[in-house]
């Protein structure tokens, strides 16, 4: 089948691509526009090998793979394919295995004639080496790098081709998070101002889940997973202020969040 195929190992490209134009590897830090970032990437795709794009796999982690509401986001846009694996110690697990997977998967199917691969881990080789075998080419993407080598040499070496984009096509879709502005003692926040912030984030969130979602989020609750909490403070403190801290705001917003999120899951259970 004369199509291809992007599959993108978010956890290198945000960290990559953050290094790279903001400075940092830790993603809290750093602000993506996911949405016009895949569409670059799809656009780049289509017009190196002339063929119509099939669809975009995006990989990364969550812990017990309870999406955040970024990875929602990019699970709504056209033609875009979320795979989760887990995320445990703040390392991401079983990703590389589903990007190897996914690779054979079309492969062997005829599905694609092209995989453009996104990732820099020596365990992606297997993948490569399996497409190769059904007559697929594959070109492994890089990302600039000031330093030592962010991709394994062995995996370079087994792809037909490397191609590594320019800091100029990346550096639009990054920039560096703005630090919340604290707000002064003599203001201080509202408590109610905490929970509401925490139900609005709550009833976006759940906006765009599956179920499935919100029952693996209710069964760790009154936990939120890391990721989902750093988007909530994140989110509450362009309203909030810094709440660094300010341990009694976030109790009250993670109280906010957790009504909203009981609350809709109140009617079926009744």
């Amino acid at each position: 089948m004369d199509r291809c195929a992007l599959f993108i190992d978010a956890g290198h490209l945000l960290a990559e691509g953050g290094k790279l134009c903001c400075g940092t590897l830790s993603r809290r830090q750093v602000q993506c526009l996911h949405a016009r970032l895949i569409d670059a990437l799809t656009r780049f795709a289509s017009d190196y090998c002339q063929l119509p794009i099939l669809r975009v796999y995006w990989y990364d982690a969550a812990p017990d793979a309870i999406p955040t509401h970024d990875q929602l986001e990019i699970a709504e846009l056209d033609r875009v394919k979320l795979r989760l694996g887990r995320l445990s110690g703040g390392k991401q697990k079983g990703v590389d295995s589903l990007i190897v997977r996914d690779l054979m998967t079309l492969a062997r199917e005829r599905a694609i004639a092209t995989a453009f691969l996104v990732g820099g881990d020596e365990d992606l080789r297997e993948g490569v080496v399996a497409a190769q075998e059904f007559g697929v080419s594959v070109v492994v993407v890089g990302i600039p790098t000031t330093s030592w080598g962010n991709q394994a040499r062995t995996l370079i070496r087994e792809a037909d081709e490397h191609r590594v984009l320019e800091a100029g096509f990346l550096a639009p879709f990054f920039s560096r998070r703005e630090e919340p502005t604290a707000i002064a003692p003599e203001l201080p926040a509202d408590k109610g101002a905490a929970r509401l912030a925490g139900q609005s984030f709550a009833l976006e969130w759940t906006r765009l889940a599956a179920s499935e979602d919100i029952r693996r989020l209710l069964e760790q609750a009154p936990i939120i997973p890391y990721p989902l909490d750093a988007q909530l403070v994140l989110s509450a403190e362009r309203v909030l202020g810094s709440l660094q801290t300010r341990k009694k705001l976030k109790k009250d917003l993670r109280a906010g969040f957790w009504e909203a999120i009981k609350g809709f899951e109140a009617p079926s259970g009744t």
